[in-house]
C-alpha cells in the first residue's frame, strides 16, 4: 500500500500540470481573437483616414493589451511580449502623426503576432521538436 502512494501522487501531480497547460492554451487563444478583432477595427479606422476613432480604439487596444499583457507574461515568452509592445508604441506615433501606411503596416505585424503566439503555444509536434 505504501509503494503506491508516490505513483498516485506523481499521477495527480500530472493531472493538475496537463489541466493547467491546457488551460492556459485555451486563455492565450480566447484573448488573441479579442486583441485581433479590436486590431482589425482599428485597421478600418486607420484605413479609412478616421483618426480620431483611431486614437479611441488604439487607447482601448493598449488598455486591454495592458490586462493581457500581465497575465500573458507569466505564460509565454518575453520576447513575443517586446515585440508586441514595440510595436504597438511605433503604431501610436503613426497614428499621432497621421501616417497610413506605416500604420497599416504595424497594424499588419500586430496582427500577425497576436494570431501567432496562440499557435506557437499549441502542443503539436512542430512546436515541439
Amino acid at each position: 500500500r505504501c509503494k503506491m502512494k508516490p505513483f498516485i501522487l506523481a499521477i495527480f501531480f500530472l493531472i493538475v500540470i496537463l489541466c493547467g497547460s491546457l488551460f492556459s492554451i485555451y486563455y492565450i487563444g480566447q484573448e488573441s481573437d479579442v486583441l485581433h478583432k479590436q486590431l482589425v477595427e482599428l485597421e478600418r479606422h486607420i484605413d479609412s483616414e478616421n483618426w480620431d476613432k483611431a486614437s479611441s480604439s488604439i487607447k482601448t487596444f493598449k488598455h486591454n493589451w495592458a490586462d493581457t499583457d500581465h497575465i500573458w507574461s507569466m505564460l509565454i515568452d518575453h520576447n513575443e511580449i517586446d515585440y508586441i509592445n514595440m510595436d504597438l508604441g511605433e503604431l501610436e506615433a503613426f497614428i499621432k502623426t497621421k501616417t497610413k501606411e506605416d500604420a497599416l503596416a504595424k497594424i499588419s505585424s500586430l496582427k500577425w503576432l497576436v494570431k501567432h503566439i496562440p499557435e506557437k503555444e499549441f502542443p503539436v509536434l512542430k512546436n515541439i521538436l
